[in-house]
C-alpha cells in the first residue's frame, strides 16, 4: 500500500467484515467510474490522486482501484456504490495466495529493453557459475537478499546458472550496506563472500565510483527494492524466488 493511504484513511474491522465476508448484501456488479473514485480519494487525502483503473475485483461487490504515486502503483478497493473505501489485501484462503500482493508486484514489474540489458552489464560487481545467465540486484545487508543468494548458491556450484551480481545498497534502510558494497569491490571479493556475509570496510576510488554509478543507473530503471532478479528476456522480479522458479525462467528443469 502507498504511504498516504495508511496515514490518511481509517479502516475498521466491522467494515472489512461487512464487505469482504458478506459481499451480496445489496451490492451491484457495476463499479463507479474513475473520476468519481479519484474525487473520493482526493476528498479523503486532500491531495490529487491518479487513479489508473477501476474494475470488478475477484470478490463480488468489491471493485479494484489501481492508483499511482511517484511512478509506483498500488491497489485499494471500493464498494460498487463508491461509498466505502477498503484498505487491505484479498487472500484466497483455498490457495493461501495473496491476490492483492501478486497484483501489485505485476503492476510494478519492470521489463528492460535490450539496450538497458547491455548497459546493466557495465555495473556487474562479480559473476559466478557457468550456466544460463541472469542478473541479481542485491543489498549486502538485505536479509531477503541473503535468502535469495543462499537459494542460488547450489545452482551456481552445479553450474546450472551464472549469476551476475549488481550491488545496490539501500543505505536508508541498512546504514552499513554501502560500506560493504564498496568493500566487496575494493577487496575483489566474489559471490561466495557475499553469501557468507562479508563484513569488511575497505575503501578505494574504484569501489566508490562503481557504487555511485550503479546506484544512479539502477534507480533510473525504476527499481527500488532488493533482491531484484533480471532474466535474459529483460523480465524482472522483485522479491525472493524459489530455485525451481529461477530455473524455469531460464529454461532449465
Amino acid at each position: 500500500m502507498l504511504k498516504w493511504e495508511w496515514k490518511s484513511l481509517l479502516l475498521t474491522f466491522s467494515l472489512v467484515c461487512s464487505v469482504l465476508f458478506f459481499p451480496s448484501l445489496g451490492f451491484s456488479s457495476a463499479c463507479p467510474d474513475q473520476k468519481a473514485v479519484a474525487a473520493l480519494l482526493q476528498k479523503l487525502t486532500r491531495r490529487e490522486v491518479q487513479v489508473v483503473s477501476v474494475k470488478p475485483s475477484p470478490v463480488s461487490g468489491l471493485c479494484e482501484v489501481v492508483v499511482q504515486q511517484n511512478r509506483r502503483k498500488g491497489v485499494t478497493y471500493v464498494d460498487s456504490s463508491g461509498r466505502f473505501l477498503i484498505l487491505g489485501r484479498i487472500i484466497d484462503i483455498s490457495s493461501r495466495r495473496d491476490l492483492t500482493g501478486a497484483l501489485i508486484e505485476k503492476l510494478n514489474r519492470i521489463k528492460l529493453s535490450p539496450e538497458k540489458m547491455k548497459e546493466l552489464r557495465k555495473y556487474v560487481a562479480f559473476s559466478a557459475g557457468q550456466g544460463p545467465e541472469m542478473f541479481l540486484i542485491v543489498d549486502p545487508e538485505c536479509p531477503f537478499c541473503k535468502r535469495a543468494e543462499n537459494m542460488l548458491l547450489p545452482l551456481v556450484k552445479e553450474n546450472k546458472v551464472r549469476v551476475n551480481v549488481v550491488l545496490f545498497p539501500l543505505e536508508r534502510i541498512h546504514p552499513h550496506s554501502r560500506q560493504k558494497a564498496v568493500g566487496l569491490i575494493c577487496e575483489k571479493k566474489g559471490f561466495e563472500d557475499l553469501v557468507a556475509g562479508y563484513s569488511g570496510n575497505a575503501t578505494c576510488p574504484e569501489g566508490e565510483k562503481k557504487i555511485n554509478e550503479t546506484e544512479k543507473f539502477v534507480s533510473s530503471l525504476g527499481i527500488r527494492g532488493t533482491p531484484t532478479y533480471v532474466f535474459p528476456s529483460g523480465e524482472t522480479h522483485s522479491g525472493v524466488l524459489p530455485a525451481k522458479e529461477v530455473l524455469k525462467k531460464l529454461g532449465q528443469k
